[in-house]
């Protein structure tokens, strides 16, 4: 008993210097009006433990349990999950990231604070809760595919943490939500984003609030000039905004076209049209465009360390509750790494980019269960241009795929007398 009491003292400590998590949980809980009883799994191991198992992989409750010393029961950790209210986890969220921007301010920046906008998928298990809520991918059919969703996420250039992340049906197009993602923005801020996002509703809607755009311009847009151009307002209506917001919208807005080639080998585009609202070209020549845009790039980095270095491309939750509270402590995880990114920069003096992700989560890793860790991070070194071939080396087994409901196929075979090894 007194082994166990330890481990739980341990698991209430703060993982990071000077960040007091286990007072701001605590603090929510109070404003919140939220009790729990005193018991094993109280609000801050639960966080604690469910932060470890995200940090190792998303691994198997049985790990984490050897991984953490402490014994539980499966369905008790689960039912302590649940348990967690969503509201907590958004709290978090936003309060690491006001910790990074206390970390970076007096960290020389731009001026003006630039966001990247994007949208990329997950997948989860083949619930019947998760099957209704969520779309199957093309070309799939129920009992063979998985449930799939999206997300529209939003990051700051300047810690590479995401301010907002929103859960969208698969088959929405981004257009359709990225109005959620603009409370996050004030005046004379700029949104970096890819042509999806660059339509004249959402330039205007910028606009309205003083947000600047760099977007590469979308493919439909007849008028591919360089140079000033007036983009005048459609006369129909959108489909997913109501006709009393659009009738607010400006008669047209001036847009600035800025056309440049990529002379990196390897790269898929030659030549890039970047549409933008930064109509200054004495503060904004034509190369600090390409710059600027060439930033977007840094989301899709940050989305393949969710999906592929945290193994966020397969969910392990069976509800929708559970998916949606898996997907904030994904992204609370994710920020956590980021600043202890930001901490070893300022430390090592190196930017922020170049300090290696997956050193840092195993750093924090090795925190979270007690461990002090090696606090000099790995440095990566400067590789402007770098490109890697989209192609798989080792060869996969050929196994069949699957193109009817298991149970359908079992049953076919076993008509055949077709023994399944």
């Amino acid at each position: 008993m007194a082994r166990i009491s330890s481990v739980v003292a341990r698991l209430k400590r703060d993982p990071i210097a000077d960040l007091p998590i286990a007072a701001h949980v605590d603090q929510v809980l109070q404003d919140q009006d939220i009790t729990w009883r005193d018991r094993l799994l109280p609000p801050l191991v639960t966080l604690r433990l469910f932060v470890t198992q995200i940090l190792h992989g998303n691994c198997a409750i049985p790990a984490l349990r050897q991984l953490c010393g402490l014994s539980f029961a499966i369905s008790s950790y689960v039912e302590a999950r649940g348990r967690l209210p969503l509201q907590l986890l958004e709290s978090l969220l936003q309060w690491v990231n006001e910790q990074a921007r206390e970390t970076l301010a007096d960290v020389p920046r731009l001026k003006r604070r630039v966001f990247i906008a994007d949208a990329s998928t997950y997948s989860m298990s083949d619930t019947p809760e998760l099957s209704a809520h969520f779309d199957l991918p093309p070309g799939n059919q129920v009992g063979v595919g998985y449930p799939m969703g999206k997300l529209l996420g939003l990051i700051d250039l300047a810690t590479g943490m995401f301010v907002s992340l929103l859960a969208v049906p698969l088959f929405a197009h981004e257009m359709r939500d990225a109005a959620e993602l603009h409370p996050m923005l004030r005046a004379g801020d700029i949104l970096v984003a890819d042509r999806a996002f660059c339509t004249y509703v959402h330039l205007a809607m910028l606009q309205i609030r003083g947000v600047f755009a760099c977007m590469h311009l979308h493919q439909l847009r007849k008028d591919q000039t360089p140079g000033r151009q007036r983009w005048l307002k459609p006369r129909e209506c959108c489909d997913w905004m109501d006709a009393a917001r659009y009738a607010l919208l400006p008669l047209f807005i001036d847009v600035r076209i800025v056309r440049y080639t990529v002379e990196h080998p390897g790269f898929r585009t030659r030549h890039v049209l970047v549409a933008t609202t930064l109509m200054d070209e004495v503060l904004w020549p034509d190369h600090k465009i390409a710059e600027l845009y060439g930033h977007r790039w840094n989301i899709e980095t940050c989305f393949d360390h969710l999906k592929t270095t945290m193994n966020m491309n397969v969910l392990r939750c069976k509800t929708l509750a559970g998916v949606m509270k898996e997907l904030a402590v994904y992204l609370v995880v994710y920020n956590l790494v980021r600043l202890a990114i930001l901490k070893a920069a300022a430390r090592q003096k190196v930017d922020a980019w170049r300090i290696s992700f997956v050193d840092a989560m195993r750093w924090l890793a090795a925190r979270m269960i007690g461990l002090s860790g090696v606090d000099q991070l790995i440095v990566n070194p400067v590789r402007p241009g770098r490109c890697q071939l989209r192609v798989i080396r080792r060869r996969l087994k050929p196994y069949d795929l699957l193109n009817r409901p298991r149970r359908q196929k079992e049953a076919e075979l076993a008509a055949k007398k077709v023994v399944i090894n």
